[in-house]
């Protein structure tokens, strides 16, 4: 007698995925997904951080250099512009080009002919001005012979820094847990949570 079997109505791995197996294999990559996201994101801000340190010495460097020669610092300028490292004058690489200096720049601390003696013993260029920080701001050259309150309240001893800033719209400052980093790591002298960083280039 033969015996009739009935087909029954299952699924296997050669019909596809179950409905449970096709949720655990979502899940999955959306857990991988943002695991790597998270990475990556870790990874390009601790970048930053690394880079402002390396642009910190290299200024450094430029204001040790600059001092030697001219036996005076730069002047402080605004936002943006070189005070006297990639060019003899003060300059705004946004605006005008290289080799045409903004000029008509007061030097508090300096020598009442600082202009004549940049043009005899500038011996640059002593860095090429970045244009922009890591995160897409603008360096602020400052010369701080007293100590200087910021945005958040936060105390700045005296001393020459690069402020790691916001563009000129106050855009692309830096992110908090970034700052946090450079607070870490030393890089911002304010030790403040205030989308800034100073970094320290020289201390008066």
């Amino acid at each position: 007698m033969r015996k009739i079997y009935k087909e029954r109505n299952t699924f296997s791995f050669k019909n596809g995925f179950t409905l449970i197996e096709l949720l655990v294999v979502i899940g999955i990559s959306s857990w991988l997904t943002t695991v790597i996201y998270t990475n990556f994101k870790e990874t390009r801000e601790t970048s930053s951080v690394l880079q402002a340190g390396l642009i910190q010495k290299e200024m450094t460097k430029a204001t040790e250099k600059y001092f030697r020669d001219m036996g005076f610092y730069p002047p402080d300028v605004n936002r943006g512009w070189d005070p006297g490292f990639e060019q003899p004058v003060p300059w705004n690489p946004d605006v005008g080009q290289p080799g045409v200096p903004v000029v008509g720049i007061v030097c508090t601390h300096c020598p009442a002919d600082w202009e004549d003696v940049v043009s005899e013993h500038w011996a640059g260029p002593y860095l090429n001005w970045p244009r922009e920080t890591p995160w897409g701001g603008r360096f602020d050259y400052n010369y701080w012979s007293v100590s200087t309150t910021r945005s958040g309240g936060c105390v700045v001893p005296a001393g020459i820094y690069a402020g790691a800033q916001g563009d000129y719209q106050n855009s692309n400052t830096i992110p908090l847990s970034a700052e946090d980093k450079m607070i870490e790591k030393g890089f911002d002298a304010d030790e403040c949570e205030n989308g800034e960083s100073q970094l320290l280039l020289w201390r008066l």
